[in-house]
């Protein structure tokens, strides 16, 4: 009896952290429909982002696990992922909201669960199960229900940015699952952010520009996704995992487009019709789906995928 309300008592605030890095990362594209209305650019939230990001977690790694010793091939590894794939990813979300509303495209980030059991199966990383078949039907046809046969009144390029931003995040997700076994969440974190923030500062700025003069509302703007969608919700995400494990924190996680819709619809009057509202919880079942699945070993999440 003592051994269960042990555990019903450590997995409370467990439950409450990932729920927190939860409405962390939903915010994201609503602080990017904020400082994209402020006039500020892309490379320049990005590279402001991802620099302060490091710094915290460099100085919380080295304060609680000291500088790490890791192989050259696993410092090259880790820094593409995040110097290609994590800045990308990030990227082709917050862009979307440019050209489709925040809640669409948190719906259609969310199809990467269902992406990443595909991509686990063809590289042998996971078996094929009735789970997975059920989990694959069920968001492929939420996608269809969330977008429309004829993508009616829906912009193509923000569809794709949003997509893009699933499959970049899913082939992210399936590298980083071996990182995982040999690098801890909190240096593989600072390595991310770090190299991020070097492709946004020397091919992101010079490319895209960069806008400092901005207004004091933009900058809080921009401060809200450092704090709350990075710092934040990373560390109490993998606090988290640490408590309950990475599938019970990827279910719970599921939540993330359900905030940001709720965001979305009280702040920007974004709306979802029925239809796109029945095909956003399937997408999102269907995510589950691949996640619950009987002896699955689905690839644990570097971050989640707004962060």
């Amino acid at each position: 009896m003592s051994k269960k309300r042990m555990y019903h008592t450590g997995t409370g605030p467990a439950v409450l952290l990932v729920l927190i890095s939860t409405l962390g990362f939903s915010v994201y594209p609503i602080f990017g429909k904020i400082v994209f209305a402020g006039g500020a650019s892309l490379a320049t939230v990005l590279f402001v982002r991802f620099t302060i990001a490091a710094i915290v977690f460099w100085t919380i790694t080295i304060w609680l696990e000291g500088f790490p010793r890791l192989s050259l091939k696993t410092w090259l590894i880790l820094w593409g992922m995040g110097g290609i794939g994590y800045s990308m990813m990030a990227g082709l979300y917050i862009s979307s909201v440019l050209y489709i509303p925040a809640s669409l495209a948190a719906l259609l980030l969310y199809a990467y669960p269902v992406i990443v059991t595909f991509l686990a199966v063809l590289t042998k990383q996971e078996r094929f199960s009735v789970f997975k078949l059920a989990g694959v039907v069920l968001a492929t046809l939420g996608l269809v229900l969330v977008l429309g046969l004829a993508l009616q009144g829906i912009s193509i390029i923000g569809v794709s940015l949003a997509l893009g931003a699933a499959f970049v995040y899913s082939v992210y997700i399936i590298i980083g699952n071996k990182m995982l076994e040999t690098v801890t969440p909190l240096v593989s974190t600072a390595i991310i952010s770090t190299s991020a923030a070097v492709t946004y500062g020397t091919i992101g700025l010079p490319i895209g520009g960069a806008t400092w003069h901005l207004s004091g509302h933009t900058w809080l703007g921009i401060l809200g996704i450092i704090l709350f969608s990075t710092i934040i919700a990373m560390l109490t995400f993998f606090q988290g995992i640490k408590q309950i494990g990475a599938t019970s924190a990827s279910i719970i996680s599921t939540s993330e487009p359900v905030m940001t819709v709720i965001f979305a619809v009280i702040l920007f009057n974004e709306h979802l019709t029925i239809i796109q509202g029945i095909g956003g919880t399937f997408v999102v079942i269907g995510g589950i789906l691949a996640v619950i699945s009987p002896s699955s070993k689905m690839p644990r999440q570097l971050n989640s995928p707004a962060g």
